[in-house]
């Protein structure tokens, strides 16, 4: 076999699958009647099965590929052969059969849909960068010989002093810098 063709099988197994056991054992419960089962099996789950198939697959595996559109209307060309579904209108499994690959396809335009509105909402949901607030200082209250200190900037240990003045020198500041680095280790 064509190692591109196992590949594809091997990816599509899963589907393949789940839409067999469904399209193969639902009509089970439809009966030889027009009853409602029948109705809601054909128009309910088989081209739920067909889009819900189509939609994880394409999210799964981010590609459109046609095969997954073509099982359902397959399994459901199969299973009206072995329940004897042609007899009754060839018309209507024709159908039905061309409605299922246009449910899958539906599925596959889905699966575009929730991609785009999962990146839409990651790009509006990066945060912006924090910035620190900055400390509010009643102007009323200070006086102009009191110098403003935020409290981020007050000194750790007591003994120390909180407030830089202008005539703070390069030699003060590394100093410090030196004092906080010894802290820290």
């Amino acid at each position: 076999m064509n190692d591109r063709f196992e590949k594809k099988i091997k990816v599509l197994l899963p589907y393949i699958i789940i839409e067999a056991i469904i399209f193969f054992l639902m009509p089970l419960f439809m009966g030889h009647s027009e009853g409602a089962a029948t109705y809601i099996i054909q128009i309910g789950i088989f081209p739920l099965t067909a889009i819900g198939c189509s939609v994880f697959y394409k999210l799964k595996n981010q590609s459109s590929d046609i095969y997954v559109c073509v099982i359902a209307p397959l399994f459901y060309a199969i299973s009206a052969l072995l329940y004897g579904m042609w007899r009754d209108s060839a018309i209507n499994v024709l159908v039905y059969m061309a409605s299922y690959f246009v449910c899958g396809y539906l599925g596959l335009l889905v699966a575009d849909v929730i991609r785009k509105k999962k990146s839409e909402k990651a790009e509006s949901s990066v945060p912006e960068p924090k910035r620190p607030s900055p400390a509010r200082v009643d102007v009323a209250k200070t006086s102009a010989e009191e110098p403003v200190v935020a409290d981020s900037f007050k000194a750790e240990d007591p003994d120390e002093d909180d407030s830089l003045d202008t005539a703070t020198t390069d030699d003060d500041i590394e100093e410090i810098l030196a004092a906080i680095h010894k802290r820290k280790s």
